[in-house]
Formats: C-alpha cells, structure tokens, sequence
C-alpha cells in the first residue's frame, strides 16, 4: 500500500474512532445519571411522609434564576416519634419563597434508612445532594 493512501485512509478513519468514542463515553455518562435518578426515585417512593416546621432558611452561594440553593434546618415530625432537628438543602423555586419562612410548616418526606435525609413533598422543592458547603 502506498503512503498517500494509507494517509488518506486514516484521515477519514481517526476522526470516526473518535467521533464513536465520544458517543460511547456519552451513553455511557446517560446511562448512569439515569440509573442515579432511578434510584432516587425509588428511595424517595420508599421514604415516609412527615412534616417540619421550618427553624432557619439560607440561601446558597450558587443557583439559577428559577431555582435557588436552600440550607434549610427543619424540626421533623412524623408523628411516631419525637420530633428532631435535621438540615436538609434543596432547590427552590423562587416564586415559592414564601413557603420556608421560620415557623411555616411544609410537608417533607423522611429517607426509610437514614432519618437524617429529608425530600421535600412539595412541588416547589428538589432534593440535591453534594450542595450542602455551597
């Protein structure tokens, strides 16, 4: 074989290697945010509905328009137990604000495995992880 076409030959074979590595590395990224959020969904359908009166709300360093970083400290009760004091940092909607004022009462939802994990039962509210220094 000559050199011009085992040149012309790899100029058009690299590109495509790497365009398919990109695309494996991107279903590969897909699948296991989608295993994560699966699994997410699954704890949360597990966790038990409470409800907690709001002791502090402050906002984090970082978030969007919409939906800002919330260090929430709640007072949980499930009405099984006493209630306890537990942090908690979620996304809020910023047209829902009002909600997490001290004293208000806001329906949560306890994690079955740690009772320190509280979801939010709110539609205004998302439950982060990995937020809580911001």
């Amino acid at each position: 074989m000559e050199t011009g076409n085992i040149i012309l030959i790899l100029s058009f074979a690299i590109p495509v290697i790497v365009i398919l590595i990109i695309l494996y590395s991107l279903k590969r990224g897909l699948g296991k945010q989608k295993k994560y959020a699966d699994e997410l969904k699954e704890k949360i359908s597990k966790a038990k509905p409470a409800t907690a009166v709001v002791i502090s709300a402050s906002q984090g360093m970082t978030g969007g328009d919409i939906n800002r970083i919330i260090h929430l400290k709640l007072q949980v009760s499930d009405g099984f137990s006493e209630p306890y004091i537990s942090n908690a940092t979620w996304f809020v909607n910023t047209l829902h604000f009002d909600k997490i004022k001290e004293g208000n009462v806001i329906n949560v939802r306890v994690d079955s495995e740690n009772r320190s994990i509280i979801y939010p039962d709110e539609s205004w509210g998302k439950y982060t992880e990995g937020y809580e220094n911001l």
